[in-house]
């Protein structure tokens, strides 16, 4: 029997630790990946994989926690003003997503979470720069620190900015829009992402994502998206051959991606904090 559940808000606790554990592990793995290209690269340098690998996983848990909490929290605040994603269920099949609705939300967030970072940006930034540039100065490297320093005259431009923030809104929407587009193509053709659900209180919890076919399905639209992103690079003048490399690279990592990401849920969701999210019937 089919449903339909609107995604009225998300759990910000449940959400922030889920996606910042995820994020961990996938900065694990990074780390050593970099520390084994280090060693096989360069041996002598193997020395320094500790402070490499401390510092991408702090990095990545506090960056997460922060972007985390602040998706979530404007979600939550977003979903009382505009219409809110909507999820058609048959059983524990998602089988369509709103297209215009979810485009317009995660284009929204990612718009707002540019602000905020420009906002950030206007107080360090020239600290960072000016430390950068000084240092540059005393080295000896004049033309790095002159390039850095037209740089920062570049991004801090108010047409650079709104050209960055209006952006960010136009490729979100676009890319989200199409994505869910793909997905409801695949989910009515069976390709659809299958989760195990249960209730608390009036809260849905995920119990586990189905990781192949949460795999597969994210591999499909990555792989799409790609495609059309090869178009436009090869009309515009690209290489060929990089277009249909990334293209290649695009199912791989997201075939790995979406199946780790699920399998890191499903090993997290028992231990730590499993996702809960309002969605209401209707």
């Amino acid at each position: 029997m089919v449903s339909v559940k609107e995604l009225k808000s998300v759990d910000l606790s449940s959400f922030t630790i889920v996606t910042t554990a995820i994020g961990v592990l996938f900065s694990i793995i990074s780390s050593i990946l970099i520390v084994i290209m280090m060693g096989v690269t360069t041996p002598s340098a193997i020395g320094a994989s500790i402070y490499i690998i401390s510092t991408v996983i702090v990095g990545t848990l506090m960056y997460t926690i922060y972007n985390s909490f602040c998706q979530g929290f404007l979600y939550n605040t977003l979903a009382k003003k505009i219409n809110p994603i909507k999820l058609a269920f048959d059983g524990n099949k998602i089988i369509k997503v709103t297209t215009t609705e979810t485009a317009i939300a995660i284009a929204m967030i990612e718009t707002v979470m540019v602000i905020l970072l420009y906002l950030a940006s206007v107080v360090l930034m020239p600290l960072m720069i000016n430390a950068a540039v000084q240092t540059l100065m005393y080295s000896g490297q004049q033309v790095l620190a002159y390039g850095l320093y037209q740089f920062m005259l570049l991004i801090s431009q108010p047409a650079t900015i709104a050209m960055i923030i209006f952006g960010t809104f136009i490729i979100t929407f676009v890319f989200v829009l199409l994505g869910c587009y793909i997905y409801n193509i695949l989910a009515g053709r069976g390709r659809c992402v299958e989760v195990e659900l249960s209730q608390e209180n009036n809260m849905t919890v995920i119990e586990s994502i189905d990781y192949l076919k949460f795999a597969i399905v994210f591999a499909i639209i990555n792989g799409i998206l790609s495609i059309i992103s090869a178009i436009v690079m090869i009309v515009s003048g690209g290489q060929a051959v990089n277009a249909i490399l990334n293209i290649v690279l695009s199912f791989v990592i997201g075939f790995v991606f979406g199946a780790l990401t699920a399998i890191f849920y499903n090993f997290i969701a028992p231990k730590l904090e499993k996702l809960k999210l309002e969605l209401i019937d209707l």
